[in-house]
């Protein structure tokens, strides 16, 4: 097993520990990726400070970009030297979710078995985290977690294509299907929220409604494409968003939380359609009024924006070859993997939008 340095999390809400973790070698469909870059992705944080449950120790990490070191058993798509983007969805190709395009919700019990002997620290085993693990100097994954990356794409955008980006640009152009000329909320503006304004801008939307609680974010929302923001510490957004447009076609809820997943809902016009991408809480109820409901509005969750990662991903980096998706606007720091948890801190106060580790 190949020894590398990793950010060890041991206990929840604690700092992590820069420590050597050990690899062992890919087998059959496995692929070993030296890691370039790595985003704080805020499901990242959830799982840190415990509000999410995982077996510990791990190695948190999830959001990356390398280049491929070698190739297990079976692998002929990837060689080393491949520049790659990183993605925790993986895909058997063969279950019904597959076969009909919805890959992120593939049946296939093999990646979570896999999950359970990839790491060793201190020679135990310990549970790899999402598959990816990415606040390591390596890792090892399953080939399916893997897009190829364009020469001229930095790793810092391919990092950010890899997750935050590509989730709230997916789940503009694949679950909610905004249209030209439409009117569209975005509830938050993390880099969750910044990629699903730029989707509605790239989609034609004809206003752009951005809400969030930090004033630089909104102004990184206006940057990218909104053409009005709210914030939602200073204003009833429900009644703002009706005394502007009488209310949206569309709704894309950012955050995590019942609030403003309730709040995507009731800002619909009648026959809007709201997204919730953040991720929430598992015993988390979100109230619904009834009158709505018969108005024919629609609410829908969404893991990654059901994003076919083959097919999405090299299409939203060919946007950001070409300069329509902007990813630089997104990056506030770049730090090495000795100040993780520096990144960690800055994540959670939100003082910017994107943190990254560099290695």
């Amino acid at each position: 097993m190949d020894p590398c340095h990793a950010a060890v999390l041991r206990t929840p809400d604690n700092p992590m520990r820069v420590e050597r973790i050990s690899l062992r070698p890919p087998r059959g469909g496995e692929v070993l990726v030296r890691t370039m870059s790595a985003g704080i992705c805020g499901t990242d944080l959830h799982f840190a400070t415990g509000r999410f449950p995982y077996p510990l120790p791990t190695v948190l990490g999830h959001e990356a970009s390398g280049i491929v070191e070698a190739t297990g058993p079976g692998v002929d798509e990837f060689s080393p030297g491949d520049r790659v983007i990183v993605c925790d969805q993986v895909f058997c190709g063969r279950c019904a979710a597959c076969l009909s395009g919805e890959m992120v919700y593939c049946i296939d019990p093999g990646p979570k078995q896999r999950q359970r002997d990839r790491l060793r620290v201190e020679g135990a085993a310990v549970r790899q985290y999402l598959g990816v693990s990415a606040f390591a100097e390596q890792m090892v994954v399953d080939a399916t977690a893997l897009i190829p990356m364009p020469r001229e794409l930095s790793f810092e955008a391919g990092a950010l294509l890899s997750c935050c980006l590509t989730t709230g640009m997916a789940s503009v152009f694949n679950v909610a299907g905004v249209r030209p000329g439409s009117t569209v909320a975005i509830l938050g503006c993390g880099g969750v929220g910044l990629g699903a304004v730029q989707a509605a801008r790239i989609s034609g939307a004809a206003r752009i409604i951005a809400t969030d609680l930090e004033e630089h974010r909104l102004q990184a929302a206006c940057d990218l494409g909104a053409t009005d923001t709210l914030n939602a510490g200073k204003v009833d957004i429900t009644g703002s968003i009706q005394e502007l447009c009488g209310g949206v076609d569309y709704a894309i809820e950012a955050v995590g939380l019942v609030e403003t997943a309730s709040q995507a809902f009731t800002v619909l016009r009648p026959g809007g359609n709201a997204v919730v991408m953040g991720m929430m809480p598992a015993n988390a109820t979100i109230p619904v009024p009834g009158r709505l409901l018969r108005q024919g509005r629609t609410l829908a969750g969404t893991v990654m924006g059901s994003v076919r990662t083959r097919h999405d991903i090299p299409r939203y980096a060919e946007l950001a070859l070409r300069g329509t998706l902007d990813t630089e606007r997104l990056i506030t720091s770049i730090r090495p993997l000795a100040q993780v948890d520096d990144a960690v801190q800055a994540a959670t106060e939100r003082t910017g939008i994107r943190e990254l580790l560099e290695f």
